[in-house]
């Protein structure tokens, strides 16, 4: 099975039919990383305020897809098989991305098996982020190919209008590499926590946390669930998507169907849809 069954799931309409206001979309990924500490925890990292999207919020790692993502080496240079992701094309380069967005933004690597070609790719992510190396050139280099079956997409979120930038983001969830630790790149992340879900969504619901649809969604989603072979199972099974419902961007949870109050006045429509089902906590 690749991705729980993603070849049979509708999770939204194909990028060329999302609706569009003028601004481009991109394609982006984003890893939840997760780790017993013992229990179920969570990285999670918070923007710099100088950003141009979501400054200052709390979420995961990730970014846009970039050219190098879609390389044709990658064909040759990873392995494991890589299942659909729905209404999206090359899921290939959205777990690359995952994978590299990762090393760049918390010094973390995802699918590399050997701890010293681990070490060797963190140590270029400066490299990595001014575009002096390509991911690919290094891995090439280590004579290794990257595990893509250690991602496993659980979501897909589509920035709503109206909003300077707009990205089609695929959301996997990977268990964290054994006693690594994350390093914030301080330029994009400024800093990152391991978290309990329950944890993370307390401090929002107190104002100490700010977050966006996607983060509150996957956040509620894990609270469910104790450890992370738990949310591997889950991750693995043929749930069906979600189309989620929002009341606010930020202020108020995601309604998933069968939720109290999923089709309340003032509720609507957001473009996310997830299949990662929720535990039995």
């Amino acid at each position: 099975m690749v991705g729980g069954g993603l070849e049979q799931r509708m999770a939204g309409p194909h990028r060329d039919d999302l609706p569009v206001d003028g601004v481009p979309i991109r394609s982006a990924a984003t890893v939840v990383l997760l780790d017993d500490r013992p229990d179920l925890h969570v990285l999670a990292l918070r923007r710099t305020d100088d950003s141009t999207f979501v400054a200052g919020h709390t979420l995961f790692p990730g970014g846009a897809v970039d050219d190098g993502d879609r390389d044709p080496r990658w064909v040759d240079l990873s392995s494991g098989e890589v299942g659909d992701l729905p209404g999206m094309d090359d899921p290939r380069s959205y777990r690359i991305a995952a994978v590299r967005e990762t090393i760049e933004e918390v010094g973390m690597t995802v699918g590399i098996g050997d701890p010293k070609v681990a070490a060797d790719l963190v140590s270029r992510r400066r490299d990595l982020e001014s575009g002096a190396v390509s991911l690919a050139d290094l891995v090439a280099a280590a004579g290794v190919r990257v595990d893509l079956s250690d991602l496993w997409p659980v979501a897909r979120w589509v920035t709503p209008m109206p909003s300077v930038k707009r990205y089609d983001t695929a959301f996997f969830v990977a268990r964290a590499p054994v006693g690594a630790e994350p390093v914030v790149d301080g330029r994009e992340a400024v800093h990152a926590e391991w978290c309990r879900p329950t944890d993370a969504l307390a401090r929002w619901e107190a104002g100490e946390l700010t977050m966006i649809s996607p983060t509150i969604a996957m956040f509620q989603r894990l609270a469910s669930h104790r450890t992370v072979d738990e949310v591997l199972d889950a991750a693995t099974s043929d749930a069906p998507a979600l189309h989620v419902r929002i009341l606010d961007e930020t202020t108020t949870p995601v309604r998933f169907a069968g939720d109290e109050g999923y089709d309340a006045p003032g509720t609507r429509p957001a473009l996310g849809w997830v299949w990662l089902p929720a535990g039995s906590r």
